[in-house]
């Protein structure tokens, strides 16, 4: 039985368990735990806004209705020519002179519409 000053009966000095001297930062590892604890709330507070903003964003664009991920639209519906690998040039030049034709004819004015030459 250990006595009041620390000692058994045997007067030997009872070994006591370490006592931690609690948690001892520097100056520059709390400016990173401050730093990365900021960095953490600034994540958590900005990410709905943001992620709301981004599902806006990306699901806009099935919105409009002649896009072209809509069902149904061709290439006549989409003012587009198609090219296709593997076309020949009079293929290429064919659907250039189709386009040209399409975009004179929608235009306001069609006093360009003659001077579109074969390139």
């Amino acid at each position: 039985m250990a006595t009041s000053d620390g000692r058994d009966d045997d007067g030997e000095e009872v070994p006591r368990l370490p006592r931690g001297r609690g948690l001892r930062l520097s100056g520059p590892e709390l400016v990173r735990i401050l730093l990365l604890a900021s960095l953490l709330v600034l994540l958590v507070v900005t990410q709905r806004p943001c992620s709301n903003a981004v599902s806006r964003f990306v699901t806009s664009f099935g919105d409009q209705p002649g896009s072209a991920g809509t069902a149904g639209s061709g290439a006549a519906g989409s003012g587009y020519e198609h090219l296709r690998p593997g076309m020949t040039d009079d293929e290429i030049k064919a659907a250039i002179q189709r386009a040209r034709a399409r975009a004179a004819g929608s235009g306001s004015s069609n006093s360009n519409s003659g001077s579109a030459a074969q390139p």
